[in-house]
């Protein structure tokens, strides 16, 4: 009797330890923008994707929200499957008393390739416009409103289009 419990027991182990889901690594198909900041104030971080010599429009971007925090933080924004950017544009808030804010990192990523920006690279794939300016004694950027406008924001230059260009080689939709 206690042998045929001891192999009933064995076998329902044997059973449902071979029923364990395995896990499996997921490797998104979108590309996602990584991008690493202090932000003094809420604020909104928009980033446009630039399609097929179209135009930067609402319609061709994602957002979200950032928490004042005098702490870095890592912001990932997913663009839609299926889209292809050319170009990128980080817009750097909505909030005109957000008058500095700290970047250390603009990485861009499709699946295993990545276009490096830690650690200040993202200085060579992207330049301000007139309402950034970089404040040496911050150590950072400085957001200003300009003619009664505020729109900050850094734009992908044509390095970006290059390198952004080699990550997509692959893209099969």
């Amino acid at each position: 009797m206690k042998i045929k419990i001891a192999i009933t027991t064995l076998i329902l182990m044997l059973i449902f330890s071979s029923c364990k889901e395995e896990k499996k690594t997921v490797v998104r198909n979108d590309y996602s923008v990584t991008i690493e900041g202090v932000f003094l104030k809420n604020d909104k971080i928009q980033v446009f994707y630039l399609l097929n010599g179209g135009e930067w429009n609402d319609k061709n971007s994602v957002s979200q929200p950032v928490y004042a925090s005098n702490e870095m933080q890592k912001i990932v924004l997913h663009f839609p499957e299926k889209i292809v950017p050319e170009n990128v544009r980080v817009d750097l808030g909505f909030n005109p008393t957000q008058s500095n804010v700290t970047i250390k990192n603009i990485s861009i990523r499709h699946k295993s390739k990545v276009i490096n920006g830690d650690l200040e690279k993202y200085t060579k794939y992207f330049y301000p416009n007139e309402f950034v300016t970089w404040d040496p004694n911050y150590f950072g950027y400085k957001l200003s409103v300009v003619n009664d406008k505020y729109d900050p924001f850094l734009m992908g230059n044509d390095e970006m289009i290059v390198e952004l260009a080699k990550i997509s080689d692959d893209v099969n939709f």
